[in-house]
């Protein structure tokens, strides 16, 4: 009796975790990492409670890592940086570990509802957040401090989440035969996705909804083109940021933005009224618009990076030390008179970037050989079922999407919710061993 409540709690527990992953990520996105130390922490008290047998299985990989974040300290351009940093990271790892090793063995049943649920009750949320301005997300912040420093900030992390989830959530639906409410996420997620401010999920929209189809009519294969083709990618990333992607932001594209005409806006340069009416127009190049400007800053940031890594490519500069290089660096727009202060703002926005950087190839040659076993596992589940091999793989696309566009890889929210993405990865395939056709 004392073992099945011991085990029922411990069920609840991974039930709570997994339903709190969609809220968390809008309402609470630092939080993250305070869930899955919960999880974790869960774990072994029940693992020293019920005597459960331990699995060991990726340990060195993870003993690896760790031992790659310990060892920058030695060469680090910051020894007192690389110190502050290398054991919140190290922890955060183990409790990946833990997480995924061990807590992943404890089979959810109806998962689908316990993802699926509090993601469409966190998505309807947003819509009414970005179509209505109702705040609800921005006051709930407010009351604990959290003040945003943009409109992208409010919404963004949340937003990212639900779009790397999105296919798993619409996969475990359509294959418990829901496929209206499968269907349903995809749409409501899409309406935000599109409406937001936020551009990264917008790319990593286009690519999971290409990739899925991809991935369903091709198969097994062609998720191991994509798994060829991104390691190479990884590791050829400091010769991209250098040698291509300066091409693309010295590109000249005329842009006009017409808006209602202010006496700020008429006391600007390049601006006119059009005349007859009460509209302003803007000749501009694209590197000045918005999206251009998100985009144009990257690229920038990039091959400034990619410049840095040369000068330390085979151990790198120290774990935690992006953010000490290139503060009094200014980058300059090209086409404009705009300019970027800092050759790095806070972190690359490229995870695999900031690897190179701070753990050079060594730390790059681990993350790479992490990478072929999330690709062989994704290459398997896609052997076993077509609709949740589909929604894994693409998942696991748009997660790679947006580790090279968003956010830095150390971040303890941003590891923390990967973890968990391949948690709900690992429970929602354990349930679904059966062959389907389609």
């Amino acid at each position: 009796m004392k073992d099945k409540f011991n085990k029922k709690i411990f069920n609840y527990t991974n039930y709570f975790a997994l339903a709190c992953i969609t809220p968390i990520g809008y309402f609470a996105p630092l939080g993250e990492w305070l869930l899955i130390s919960f999880l974790s922490i869960s774990t072994l008290i029940f693992i020293l409670i019920d005597k459960t047998t331990i699995s060991y299985t990726n340990l060195l990989i993870f003993i690896i890592s760790i031992l790659t974040i310990l060892i920058s300290f030695f060469w680090s351009i910051s020894p007192q940086r690389t110190s502050e940093v290398m054991g919140p990271i190290s922890g955060i790892i183990i409790a990946i570990f833990i997480t995924l090793n061990i807590t992943s063995n404890n089979k959810v049943i109806n998962i689908e509802n316990l993802i699926g649920i509090p993601l469409i009750f966190t998505s309807i949320c947003i819509l009414i957040d970005v179509v209505f301005n109702a705040e609800i997300r921005s006051n709930l912040a407010t009351l604990v401090g959290d003040e945003p420093t943009s409109k992208s900030a409010n919404f963004s992390r949340g937003i990212i989440i639900l779009t790397m989830i999105m296919p798993l959530s619409v996969a475990m639906y359509i294959n418990k035969g829901k496929k209206f409410l499968g269907l349903g996420v995809l749409l409501l997620i899409a309406i935000i996705v599109m409406l937001g401010p936020n551009h990264s999920s917008k790319i990593a929209l286009l690519c999971a909804l290409l990739s899925s189809i991809i991935i369903y009519i091709f198969g097994p294969r062609s998720f191991m083109f994509f798994g060829i083709i991104s390691a190479i990618f990884m590791l050829s990333l400091p010769i991209i940021s250098i040698k291509i992607l300066p091409k693309l932001s010295h590109i000249k594209i005329n842009y006009e933005n017409t808006k209602p005409c202010t006496p700020e806006r008429l006391a600007s340069i390049h601006v006119e009224r059009i005349p007859g009416t009460n509209k302003c127009v803007k000749n501009m190049e694209w590197q000045e618009t918005s999206m251009g400007g998100s985009i144009i800053h990257r690229l920038l940031v990039w091959e400034f990076v990619g410049n840095e890594i040369y000068k330390k490519p085979l151990l790198g500069h120290g774990a935690g030390t992006s953010r000490l290089i290139g503060q009094n660096i200014v980058l300059n727009v090209p086409h404009t008179n705009l300019d970027i202060k800092g050759g790095i703002p806070l972190h690359p926005h490229n995870n695999f970037l900031e690897i190179w950087l701070e753990l050079g190839l060594l730390g790059i040659s681990v993350i790479t050989l992490l990478w072929i076993k999330i690709i062989k596992y994704g290459i398997n589940i896609r052997k076993e079922s077509y609709i949740m091999g589909t929604g894994i793989c693409t998942s696991i696309v748009t997660i790679f999407v947006m580790s090279n566009i968003s956010f830095g890889v150390f971040q303890a929210w941003w590891m923390s919710s990967i973890a968990l993405i391949f948690l709900v990865i690992l429970q929602s395939f354990s349930l679904t061993k059966t062959k389907l056709i389609g």
